[in-house]
């Protein structure tokens, strides 16, 4: 499994971590803040690697167009 398979899991499962205290606590309390703001967290760690990824790809992109040139 790669990074970004391993960070969607966790993100699924603090998902559903968040859901169920919501459930049980409602979106006002200190633990459904807290959970919220670690599912933001991965989120944007698989987002940061996705972008790294396509950032890396225009890059070799580049650099096979400059030496076809």
């Amino acid at each position: 499994m790669n990074k970004s398979e391993a960070i969607k899991t966790r993100i699924e499962v603090a998902r559903q971590k968040l859901n169920q205290l919501v459930d049980q606590y409602g979106l006002l309390d200190h633990r459904v803040m807290a959970q919220s703001i670690l599912l933001d967290e991965l989120i944007n760690k698989y987002n940061n690697i996705k972008y790294d990824s396509i950032k890396n790809k225009r890059v070799e992109m580049r650099k096979l167009i400059t030496m076809g040139s």
